[in-house]
């Protein structure tokens, strides 16, 4: 019991170290643990046989802990100085145009983990489109997810609210998209009433092109791999992150705002 009790003492001091965000620099609690250790030399084995599932707990609490702190760490870098993205005149847009909050998605319509960002970030205009507007872009990983960007823009070029209605059709039947995308974009030009010839014919417009190969430049430009990503007034969200982790990203930038402004 007393060997038990000592090997859970060690990672409970490792786990606040972890939170702490000392891990590797805290040399009294390295010495520490090296004298229980010399002391012991067995502890560490005899309790990982006999109680693995806290162990691993413990370790996916730390790593889980370690992330949180990497990730406030790179807010704050970003808080400091924010990413710069691009906003091309004319692209279609969510929200009030001349909202102090922009949000710039970089998406893949075939990501699953960027369909759950969309409804996210759909529910989040709707509960606010006047201090929110948002700036759709692309990071297609196949040639595919290209295809269905340039329908996106070519949309948006006869009508960016129809771009809009297409980009809820492909993530809300993204299965459908799947296995058959062109009778998907067949069902959004009844829906929609674009007109079908032109809008099969811009999908192949270079200058779309040209604008799709902007939007990915930039994502590597910034360090951005895969989807969802997100840059809040040039602070990087990253993944399909609740609700709550979108609004709390506005209010540190909101809070900013009114810090600048406070004489």
């Amino acid at each position: 019991m007393k060997r038990v009790l000592l090997c859970f003492f060690i990672l409970s001091v490792l786990w606040c170290s972890v939170q702490s965000g000392n891990v590797g620099a805290d040399a009294d609690v390295h010495a520490q643990i090296r004298e229980m250790l010399k002391a012991e030399p067995a502890l560490i084995l005899d309790v990982l046989r006999d109680h693995p599932l806290e162990f691993v707990e413990i370790l996916e609490q730390a790593v889980l802990a370690r992330q949180e702190h990497d990730r406030r760490k790179q807010e704050q870098a970003d808080m400091a100085t924010p990413r710069d993205p691009e906003i091309f005149p004319g692209r279609p847009m969510r929200g009030n145009p001349d909202a102090p909050v922009t949000i710039v998605e970089y998406s893949d319509f075939l990501c699953p983990y960027c369909s759950v960002a969309a409804a996210t970030v759909k529910e989040l205009m709707a509960k606010d489109d006047d201090s929110v507007r948002l700036v759709f872009k692309h990071l297609p990983l196949n040639p595919l997810s290209r295809e269905l960007a340039l329908a996106f823009e070519a949309a948006a070029l006869q009508d960016p609210k129809a771009a809009w209605v297409l980009h809820d059709m492909l993530y809300e039947r993204q299965k459908d998209v799947q296995k058959d995308y062109e009778r998907v974009l067949n069902d959004f030009v009844q829906k929609s009433g674009v007109n079908q010839q032109r809008f099969f014919a811009d999908r192949k417009n270079p200058e779309l092109v040209a604008l799709l190969e902007k939007d990915m430049e930039e994502a590597r430009r910034f360090g951005f791999k895969g989807t969802p990503m997100f840059l809040i007034n040039g602070i990087a969200v990253r993944g399909a992150v609740p609700l709550q982790e979108f609004e709390r990203v506005i209010e540190l930038v909101q809070s900013k705002f009114r810090d600048s402004a406070t004489p």
